[in-house]
């Protein structure tokens, strides 16, 4: 039998959706939607508002559209005017590109704000899988597919993955990408910083903490070469004098015009690696596996019914945009975010 989709009055999770969808009817929204030329952008708020609902559901498109369509009370607490077509939906969804999909949701949780700030930041990177809707015990050729075998803390899954970085202070998703599940983090990880550099989401002396996943002696020094305190939780066979001895001034440092201050500079960011790497970084990344439950278990992106990177992108933009909202408005405390997920 299937939820009859009707707003209650007092209910946390209908108050917390009408919160949201304030939030969606901002003029700061309709600019992101008109940046990335997502138009008309009257009609593009109202069939985000049918995905928003449907996503925070757990219900099919098709059945959210008919439970609007069917009740009055529905649609003027979605703030819709007239019945919604389905058709109109899918249109939305197919024509538009993932990548306008990413810029909308990152403009409007207003990631720019973090490429204006000066001073350090603490971030989380962390990774999630994909499980897509595919039966796992059918033999497949997977050589020409999008979607691959990879290995999680839950075991073997069918599908792709996704790397997150967040605001520690904030908990603001501030960038995601989508890859292939059979490619490493640790192999992954320096076209990643790659990008965040592209995008001026890492400044110099930013600490970023990252599982064991990411671990590699090269990879520390990476990301010190990209001006970054690369906190990764260290295995067993780590040895902290071994690394001391790999670390040294990237060639860079000999090309500025002040030699002796860029070296200073990088002699910090050493200082904070080595200090950093004896604190309890398992329990400052804790929160990042919450922020991702949330998005999985709460906003629909535990298994998706999509088999291409395309659809896999838009789907993924929407449960972080929910996410992100949900911790603007103010549910930050790790109590409360498990509360959230377990709905």
């Amino acid at each position: 039998m299937k939820l009859t989709v009707y707003p209650i009055k007092g209910d946390e999770k209908w108050e917390l959706l009408s919160k949201v969808i304030d939030k969606i009817e901002t003029r700061e929204t309709k600019k992101a939607l008109a940046r990335n030329k997502m138009t008309s952008v009257n009609k593009a708020l109202e069939i985000l508002k049918v995905i928003i609902l449907a996503m925070f559901f757990e219900l099919e498109i098709s059945y959210a559209v008919a439970e609007i369509n069917k009740r009055l009370e529905l649609r003027k607490f979605l703030k819709i005017d007239g019945e919604v077509k389905l058709k109109s939906v899918y249109s939305f969804m197919s024509k538009f590109e993932s990548e306008q999909f990413i810029n909308f949701v990152l403009s409007t949780l207003n990631v720019n704000s973090k490429r204006r700030k000066n001073k350090p930041s603490l971030l989380i990177l962390d990774w999630t899988d994909i499980s897509l809707n595919l039966n796992p015990f059918r033999r497949r050729d997977l050589e020409n597919k999008p979607y691959k075998w990879g290995y999680s803390t839950k075991g073997f899954f069918l599908g792709m993955k996704m790397m997150i970085l967040i605001d520690y202070r904030t908990l603001t998703p501030l960038f995601f990408h989508v890859y292939p599940a059979n490619v490493h983090e640790s192999r992954i990880y320096p076209l990643i910083l790659k990008m965040l550099k592209r995008k001026k989401l890492i400044r110099f002396g930013d600490a970023i903490i990252m599982d064991r996943g990411f671990y590699g002696y090269k990879n520390y020094l990476i990301g010190i070469r990209y001006g970054i305190v690369p906190l990764i939780i260290p295995k067993r066979n780590f040895r902290l004098e071994k690394l001391k001895g790999m670390l040294s001034y990237p060639l860079t440092v000999f090309n500025s015009k002040n030699v002796d201050k860029e070296k200073k500079r990088y002699k910090r960011l050493v200082k904070k690696l080595v200090d950093g790497l004896k604190e309890n970084l398992k329990s400052l990344r804790s929160i990042v596996e919450n922020v991702i439950k949330l998005g999985k278990e709460a906003y629909s992106m535990k298994q998706l019914h999509c088999y291409s990177f395309e659809p896999v992108k838009k789907r993924c933009s929407i449960s972080v945009l929910l996410a992100g909202i949900t911790f603007k408005l103010g549910f930050r405390e790790k109590k409360v975010i498990q509360k959230l997920s377990e709905w």
